[in-house]
C-alpha cells in the first residue's frame, strides 16, 4: 500500500507541517498535513508497537496522514480491530496527521462488506434484461435472458423505423425461456424483456475486491441501512462531530451495475421496484409502454422517452444513494467525498448514473482516481470536471486517488515486467491533476525504489502547489457544457461495454473529448458546466454569473442538441449581451420538455443562421459560431480569433497554466508537461508587481513584470506566481462570415492501396480520376479483430511539419452497424508510425470533410523505428480506414475517402 513498516523510536517529520491556520508564507514554506499525499492504509495492525511504526515511517517520509478505516478482517464486528482504529486515530490526531474516512470493505462502496443486504435480498441491483433479433420473415427462435418475463414483442419495420404502434404480443410463444415464432413476411424487430438480478459479467463481478451482489442505488433502503453500519458505527465510537477526526468520507466507486464488462447475451437496463412510480411522478405518464423505445428506433418520440427514463434515473441515484449520504455527512460535520466508476469515458455514464454531473453535484468533496502515473496517460479532464463541480457548489475541497496501479498490476497471463515509475513521471502526474483543480491525493502508489529524500521532495511540491490552489475559484472565460440531456436522449444499451451504442451517442463522446483536447493542446484553461447550472445561471455584459464568484465569457457546446430551455434562453441571452458561444457538432433542438423545441429552434436560427456555418456578430460584440462534425479540430482556431490568452507561452512550447482567484489575489500555476527541461518567457495577464512561489523550495522572490517572465522548468515541473490584480485578456474583433485563415495544400497524387485484416475480403474503387475512393469490406469471420485501411504512398518525403491538420473528405453509407471510428494512421521514412482517430463513428452516414489535428496523433503501440514521435517533416504513407472492430461475419464496412491534404491556419 505505498508505505514499510520500519520499527524504530518516535519520528518526526524532516519539516514539521505548518498549522492550517497559519499565515500562508509560513503554509508554502512547510505545507499543512492536509496538503501533503496522504496514503491508503486498509489493514491497521492490532499491536500499538506496530501502528506507531505505520505512523512513525509516513512522518519520516513526509506523508500527511493517511485514509483509511476499521480493519477490512472481520469487518465491522472485531472489537480488537475497532480498537487499534481508535488508536491510531487518536495517535494520527495527536501528531497533528490528517485522514479521511474510507466507507467500505473494498469497493464498491455500499455494501458494508456484505453486511448491508444481510435478509435483504431484495435490495440488490436488478436490471431490464433484454434480448432482440431481427427477422426478414419466416421461423424466429430467441432465448429468453434470466429472471421474470415482462414482454416478448416484434415490431414491424416502416422506413426503417419499428413501428410501436403495431407491435405484435409474442407472450403466448415463449415456452420453457425460448422463443419461437412463424414471422410473417417483411422486416421485423423481435424482443424478449425480463427482470432480473444484476451481477454477472458487471462490475461487482469482475472488479478486484469482493465479488459480491451489490446494492440497488435506485432504491433509499439499502443506503440507510448502509449508513447504519459504517457511518453510524464510527460515530457511535468517535462522537457526533467526524469532522474533528477526518476531512471528508470516501466512497468508492458505487454504480447501478447496469453495463457489462463482459460480453453477455442481451443488453441491460437499471430497474427498481420504485422506478416505475418515480418515472410517472416526475414525467407525467407512465414507464412501461416506452420501455421498447429505450432500446430500438430514433428520433423526437424516442430521444424523449430515453430522457425522461435516464432523467428519472439520474434523480434516483444522486439522491438515494450520493444525496443521503451528503445529508448524514453535513449533519455529522465533515464533507462526502469519494469518485465515481469509469470517470473518463462519459457515454459509460449514462448507464452507471443515468446523470453523472448530478451525482457529483451530491459530494462534499468531489473526487476522481487517477490509476496511471504516465503523465501522458493522466485524465486531467476528470480533474478539471469534479474541480468545476467543486466551484460552482462552492467545495474548497476535491480528492484524487493517485496510483500507479497501470504500471504494477499485470492480470494471469499478462507477463509484461512491473514499470517502476520515477519520482519525475509522480511529479508530472500530480501536477497535471493539481492544475486542473485536484487539491488532495490520497495515495495507492508503491513508491517503489524511492528513498525518504525523494519521497519528502514529492511531499513538499505536492503539498506547497495544493497549499496554493485550494480555496477560491478557477478564473477563466471558457465554459464547456457538459452534454448530460444530449447523452441521455440518444443512448441505448449494450451486451458488451458501450460497444453498440447507436453512433449519435458515440457521437457526443468523441466531440466532447476533441473539444477538451483543444483547448488543453491550444493551452487554455476552461471549466465545465451542466445544464442546470446554465439554467440557473445571470448574465449580463457579455457574461454568465453562474454564482459563487464563476463568472464565463465564452461557452462552448459539444455536440449538444438537448438542454433545458431556460439555459438555451441564457446562452442567446449571453451573446446578445456581447458574449460568445460555439456550437460543435450539434445545434439547439431539444428542451426539457419538447422534442423538438421551437423556442431552441429558434435560438438555433439566430444565434448559428440554423447550421449555415460560420460566424455571426450582433452590435453588443456578441460571436456565435456553428462547427460541423469533421470540423470540431477547427476549434483551435476559434478559440484565438476570440478571446486572447490569460497566460500565452511560445508556440509548441509544453506548458500548461491555471488561474485562481484567492484571498485577493490572483494565483496561477505554470507547468512544464513534458520530460525535458524547458526554458523561454511567459506572459501572464495580471498587472503591477508579484511573486514567484517555488515549489521545489519554498522561496518566494519578487515578480516585476507579469508581462515578461523568464522562465526555466526541469522536466515535468512547474512554478506559481501571484499578483494583486489580473487583466481580462482582451476579446478580440471576429468579422462575420467564414473562419478564415484555413489553407488547404494537396500532397503529389498517388494511387492507394488497400490495407487489410486476415478476416476481411476487400474491394476499392476509383469513383473519380484522383479519387475519392471506396473501400469495401466483407467481414469473413465473425467476433475477431478486423481492418482495413486505404493506402497512401509515396516514394519520397512529404513536409507536413508546418501543418496543423490533416484533411480529407469522407463518405459513410446509410445503414452500417459498424461500432469503430475512423482512423488515420501516419509512417515517416524512418518506420515510425502514429495513430490518431477522425471523431467519426463509421455507423453515422454523410458526407463530410474531416480535420485531424497533427497533435492528436500518438505514437502507435505496434510502431517501428526509433523511439520518439513520428516525424512529421519526412512522411511516406497515410492511411485512412478503421481497425479494432469485432463485428458479424458477413457484415459489410464500407466508406468514401479523398486523397488527404496538409491543411495550415493563417
Amino acid at each position: 500500500l505505498g508505505v514499510v513498516w520500519a520499527a524504530c523510536g518516535a519520528a518526526e517529520w524532516p519539516q514539521p507541517p505548518a498549522d492550517a491556520s497559519s499565515p500562508l508564507e509560513e503554509r508554502f514554506a512547510a505545507p499543512p498535513a492536509g496538503a501533503r499525499i496522504l496514503p491508503i492504509q486498509h489493514i491497521l495492525p492490532d499491536e500499538p508497537e506496530k501502528q506507531d511504526a505505520l505512523l512513525d515511517t509516513l512522518q519520516r517520509r513526509g506523508f500527511g496522514g493517511m485514509a483509511t478505516n476499521v480493519n477490512f478482517h472481520d469487518y465491522m464486528k472485531s472489537e480488537a480491530h475497532w480498537g487499534a482504529f481508535l488508536r491510531v486515530v487518536a495517535e494520527a490526531k495527536k501528531r497533528g496527521m490528517a485522514l479521511w474516512l474510507y466507507d467500505e470493505r473494498g469497493y464498491p462502496s455500499g455494501n458494508a462488506g456484505g453486511l448491508t443486504m444481510e435478509g435483504h435480498p431484495e435490495w440488490q441491483a436488478r436490471g431490464l434484461l433484454i434480448a432482440q433479433t431481427e427477422s426478414a420473415g419466416g421461423p424466429v427462435a430467441l432465448d429468453a435472458p434470466p429472471g421474470t418475463l415482462s414482454r416478448a414483442a416484434a415490431f414491424p419495420v416502416r422506413n426503417g423505423e419499428p413501428d410501436f404502434a403495431n407491435a405484435v404480443d409474442l407472450a403466448g410463444f415463449v415456452k420453457e425461456g425460448a422463443l419461437t415464432w412463424e414471422a410473417p413476411a417483411g422486416e421485423w424487430r423481435v424482443m424478449l424483456v425480463t427482470e432480473d438480478a444484476l451481477h454477472e459479467g458487471t462490475h461487482a463481478a469482475v472488479s478486484l475486491a469482493d465479488k459480491l451482489p451489490y446494492i440497488n442505488l435506485l432504491m433509499p433502503e439499502p443506503t440507510v441501512r448502509f449508513l447504519e453500519l459504517t457511518h453510524e458505527a464510527y460515530t457511535a465510537r468517535l462522537g457526533d462531530d467526524l469532522g474533528a477526526f477526518f476531512t471528508a468520507t470516501f466512497t468508492d466507486e458505487p454504480s447501478l451495475m447496469s453495463l457489462f464488462m463482459r460480453k453477455q447475451p442481451w443488453s441491460v437496463l437499471p430497474w427498481a421496484p420504485n422506478l416505475p412510480e418515480a418515472f410517472e411522478k416526475r414525467n407525467g405518464y407512465t414507464l412501461d409502454p416506452i420501455i421498447p423505445l429505450l432500446v430500438l428506433g430514433s428520433g423526437p418520440v424516442v430521444e424523449k422517452a430515453r430522457f425522461d427514463f435516464w432523467g428519472t434515473v439520474g434523480d434516483l441515484v444522486s439522491e438515494n444513494y450520493f444525496g443521503y449520504i451528503q445529508d448524514w455527512c453535513w449533519s455529522n460535520n465533515l464533507p462526502s467525498g469519494g469518485h465515481l466508476l469509469l470517470e473518463e469515458p462519459i457515454l459509460t455514464h449514462v448507464p452507471l448514473y443515468g446523470n453523472f454531473f448530478q451525482c457529483l453535484f451530491r459530494l462534499g468533496a468531489p473526487s476522481m482516481d487517477c490509476l496511471t502515473s504516465i503523465p501522458a496517460e493522466v485524465p486531467w479532464q476528470v480533474a478539471r470536471l469534479v474541480s468545476s463541480v467543486a466551484d460552482i457548489k462552492g467545495h474548497p475541497v476535491t480528492m484524487s486517488e493517485a496510483s500507479d496501479h497501470s504500471q504494477r498490476w499485470r492480470a494471469p497471463g499478462d507477463d509484461r515486467p512491473v514499470y517502476r515509475v520515477s519520482e519525475e513521471e509522480i511529479r508530472g502526474s500530480l501536477n497535471l491533476q493539481i492544475l486542473n483543480g485536484i487539491t488532495t491525493f490520497t495515495s495507492y502508489y508503491a513508491f517503489d525504489g524511492l528513498a525518504d529524500e525523494q519521497l519528502n521532495r514529492l511531499n513538499d511540491w505536492v503539498g506547497r502547489c495544493c497549499t496554493m490552489l485550494k480555496g477560491g475559484v478557477q478564473v477563466t472565460d471558457w465554459a464547456v457544457v457538459y452534454p448530460a440531456e444530449t447523452l441521455m436522449a440518444r443512448f441505448a444499451p449494450s451486451r458488451d461495454w458501450v460497444r453498440e451504442a447507436p453512433a449519435e451517442a458515440r457521437l457526443v463522446e468523441r466531440i466532447y473529448d476533441g473539444v477538451l483536447q483543444a483547448l488543453f493542446h491550444a493551452g487554455r484553461d476552461f471549466s465545465l458546466v451542466d445544464g442546470q447550472a446554465l439554467a440557473g445561471a445571470g448574465v449580463g455584459g457579455g457574461a454568465l454569473d453562474l454564482g459563487k464568484g464563476v463568472s464565463r465569457r465564452a461557452v462552448i457546446l459539444p455536440c449538444v442538441d438537448t438542454l433545458p430551455l431556460a439555459a438555451w434562453e441564457n446562452l442567446a441571452a449571453l451573446w446578445r449581451s456581447g458574449g460568445v458561444v460555439i456550437a460543435v457538432g450539434a445545434l439547439p433542438v431539444n428542451s426539457e420538455k419538447a422534442f423538438p423545441c421551437p423556442a431552441a429552434r429558434a435560438i438555433s436560427q439566430e444565434l448559428f443562421g440554423g447550421g449555415a456555418g460560420g460566424v455571426r456578430t450582433n452590435d453588443r460584440g456578441g460571436a456565435a459560431l456553428y462547427l460541423p462534425v469533421g470540423q470540431d479540430a477547427l476549434l483551435s482556431r476559434a478559440l484565438d480569433a476570440v478571446l486572447a490568452p490569460d497566460v500565452a507561452f511560445p508556440v509548441d512550447a509544453p506548458l500548461h497554466a491555471t488561474h485562481r482567484k484567492i484571498d485577493g489575489h490572483e494565483v496561477y500555476f505554470v507547468i512544464n508537461n513534458s520530460p525535458a527541461p524547458w526554458s523561454g518567457t511567459v506572459s501572464i495577464s495580471a498587472e503591477g508587481a508579484g511573486e514567484r512561489w517555488d515549489p521545489a523550495t519554498g522561496a518566494v522572490t519578487p515578480e516585476p513584470d507579469p508581462s515578461f517572465i523568464s522562465l526555466t522548468l526541469e522536466g515535468y515541473s512547474g512554478m506559481l506566481f501571484r499578483f494583486e490584480d489580473a487583466v481580462l485578456p482582451k476579446r478580440q474583433e471576429v468579422p462575420a462570415g467564414p473562419l478564415g485563415g484555413v489553407t488547404a495544400v494537396s500532397l503529389p497524387p498517388v494511387e492507394p492501396g488497400v490495407v487489410r485484416g486476415e478476416h476481411v475480403e476487400a474491394e476499392m474503387t476509383a469513383l473519380a480520376a484522383g479519387g475519392p475512393w471506396r473501400a469495401g469490406a466483407t467481414l469473413t469471420k465473425g467476433d475477431v479483430d478486423t481492418f482495413l485501411f486505404l493506402n497512401f504512398v509515396w516514394p519520397v518525403d512529404q513536409n507536413l511539419a508546418a501543418n496543423e491538420f490533416l484533411a480529407f473528405d469522407v463518405e459513410v453509407p446509410e445503414g452500417q452497424r459498424c461500432g469503430t471510428d475512423l482512423l488515420v494512421i501516419v509512417r515517416d521514412a524512418r518506420g515510425v508510425e502514429a495513430l490518431a482517430g477522425a471523431n467519426l463513428p463509421l455507423a453515422l452516414p454523410g458526407s463530410l470533410r474531416v480535420y485531424v489535428p497533427l497533435k492528436r496523433f500518438a505514437r502507435a503501440g505496434w510502431s517501428g523505428g526509433p523511439e520518439g514521435p513520428v516525424d512529421f517533416s519526412q512522411v511516406r504513407e497515410i492511411r485512412i480506414g478503421w481497425g479494432g472492430y469485432h463485428g458479424d461475419a458477413d457484415e459489410v464496412v464500407a466508406f468514401t475517402a479523398s486523397a488527404p491534404l496538409g491543411v495550415g491556419m493563417g
